[in-house]
């Protein structure tokens, strides 16, 4: 790790410009790092990938926002991690990230926690363990992540993307990933987020798989996250009834989402009294 204070020449701007221009390719990224309870930043977290957007690092800013705030004191600059207080801290950073990009459309303010109460609950209908609920309620938490370096107007945008917005769009999977492999405790939830968006029938992304091939605890949050998608509704389309949204996932079952999810999830609605009207963000 590297650690400076505040006072060293050509790192004065805690937003990444001076700082990550001096010695970092612009296709890194600087992660805010929490160690403490309290609201201020400790360190970053470096992520050495070639592979995010060039201006990824002002995009994460931009959603960061106010929700981090900077040192006054001497920051830190981490190339892994490891320390089980370094890793918590990381995942509270990526919740918070998540937050954020959840806030960024007033429809789907509480759009991950309604997919993690979903998941847990299919996953709960399919004999999970108690920890494997809480990995999967996690993995649900933060499965959008990746859209931290996609730009706030493609998220919201009420017309059709152009094909560069939407091959950015499509990566973010993939950028979740990576974002989440300093943390060496979220390894095992890597595959779930990277393929949340395969399609049974192989037509999703980004790897094409086919069936049994996407992890299942990926093909469960496909399906949490379009039934909580379709219920909120979006500014370029009106939110679905639970029956209207259960018959557009019946429709799409067994080329887009698993069946067998797909029967869990419609029985859940239909015949028990669980319903997200309960799920919203806390504090984080």
């Amino acid at each position: 790790m590297i650690r400076f204070t505040r006072s060293e020449p050509g790192k004065e701007d805690w937003d990444g410009s001076a700082m990550w221009k001096a010695d970092h390719n612009a296709q890194n990224l600087l992660i805010p790092l929490e160690v403490n309870n309290s609201r201020f930043i400790t360190g970053y977290v470096v992520l050495e990938e070639s592979g995010f957007p060039e201006d990824g690092q002002s995009i994460l800013f931009d959603y960061a926002g106010s929700s981090f705030r900077e040192s006054r004191a001497g920051l830190t600059i981490h190339h892994e991690l490891g320390d089980p207080s370094l890793e918590k801290g990381y995942e509270i950073t990526l919740l918070k990230l998540a937050y954020s990009i959840d806030h960024c459309n007033y429809l789907s303010h509480n759009h991950a926690i309604k997919t993690a109460f979903w998941a847990r609950i299919i996953a709960a209908q399919l004999g999970f363990s108690a920890d494997q609920l809480d990995q999967i309620e996690l993995a649900s938490k933060i499965h959008d992540v990746g859209k931290v370096v996609v730009p706030k107007s493609v998220l919201t945008q009420p017309t059709k993307l152009s094909d560069a917005e939407w091959m950015i769009m499509r990566r973010h999977p993939t950028f979740g990933a990576m974002i989440m492999k300093p943390a060496y405790h979220l390894h095992p939830l890597i595959p779930a987020v990277e393929a949340h968006h395969e399609h049974f029938d192989g037509s999703g992304y980004p790897f094409g798989l086919v069936g049994a091939q996407i992890p299942i605890e990926a093909r469960i949050i496909a399906v949490a996250d379009a039934f909580a998608t379709m219920t909120e509704g979006r500014v370029y389309r009106r939110a679905s009834t639970p029956s209207e949204a259960l018959l557009e996932l019946y429709r799409c079952s067994g080329n887009q989402f698993d069946p067998q999810i797909i029967s869990i999830l419609i029985s859940q609605v239909t015949t028990s009294e669980a319903n997200d009207s309960h799920c919203q963000w806390g504090p984080v």
